[in-house]
């Protein structure tokens, strides 16, 4: 009898221990194309009021395991999948994209200035993901705005105007900046410091009416500075700064 009772209690601890394990199901990872990961979790879902370990809650009604659809956003905002329950009633709307959507660090690269890091957590601070993404920032867009289609409006133009945020002429806001080292054959080198002449001027003042910021900007002699071309511009016999005539340790290193 005893035998029994214990053979009883062992199938009944094996039991309970799976179906303990069988609404343990591991989380789905859904990719978006331009938004990332996102991460499904069954376990958080299952301890939910209302759904309590009951995976007809979902299955089939809104979800259907079998089905190979993908619902969009759109289509989740009429109620379909996620939708159903992700309405803001029930819970979280679908608007706090974040809640589902892991944003990180962006960082755009530009040939000429160097990489441009957009932080998703500062905007996110003042603002919806809705404000910028799609209608200001296109995530399937592959070209990325220029800073003259930013002046006017596009893209992070539409807030940095000076009035709901800095100008986009601020450029060392966005853009690193570091001093430049010309290495030359004839002459000591000579180093230009951004952050000396960011001090006085902006960048406006010499990009890209001066100096165009690019690997294939044309090496101007002293003859063409001289003519007021490039560093001449503005060194001019001593109008706005030294002229390029004399002075020349104050350039090159000799």
């Amino acid at each position: 009898m005893k035998q029994r009772y214990a053979f009883f209690i062992l199938i009944l601890t094996i039991l309970t221990g799976s179906f303990g394990h069988a609404i343990d199901i591991k989380d789905v990872t859904f990719k978006t194309a331009n938004f990332g990961k996102v991460i499904f979790s069954h376990n958080q879902h299952f301890r939910q009021e209302g759904i309590k370990n009951n995976c007809k809650t979902c299955h089939n009604a809104i979800f259907n395991l079998r089905g190979k659809t993908r619902y969009t956003m759109a289509d989740m905002g009429k109620g379909k999948s996620c939708g159903a329950c992700h309405n803001g009633k029930r819970a979280f709307d679908l608007n706090d994209c974040i809640q589902c959507h892991k944003v990180a660090n962006v960082t755009i690269k530009v040939k000429e200035t160097g990489p441009v890091t957009f932080s998703h957590k500062k905007h996110l601070s003042a603002y919806k993901c809705a404000v910028c993404h799609p209608k200001i920032y296109d995530m399937a867009a592959k070209k990325p705005a220029t800073m003259a289609q930013m002046e006017k409006g596009k893209s992070c133009g539409a807030c940095h105007n000076g009035k709901d945020a800095f100008k986009t002429e601020e450029c060392i806001k966005c853009h690193p900046v570091k001093d430049v080292d010309f290495k030359l054959k004839d002459s000591g080198d000579v180093k230009f410091s951004h952050e000396f002449h960011t001090g006085m001027y902006k960048c406006g003042d010499c990009h890209v009416k001066l100096y165009l910021p690019s690997a294939k900007n044309k090496r101007m002699t002293m003859a063409e500075m001289e003519a007021a071309k490039s560093c001449g511009a503005c060194h001019n016999e001593g109008k706005e700064a030294f002229t390029v005539k004399e002075n020349c340790d104050r350039c090159h290193k000799m």
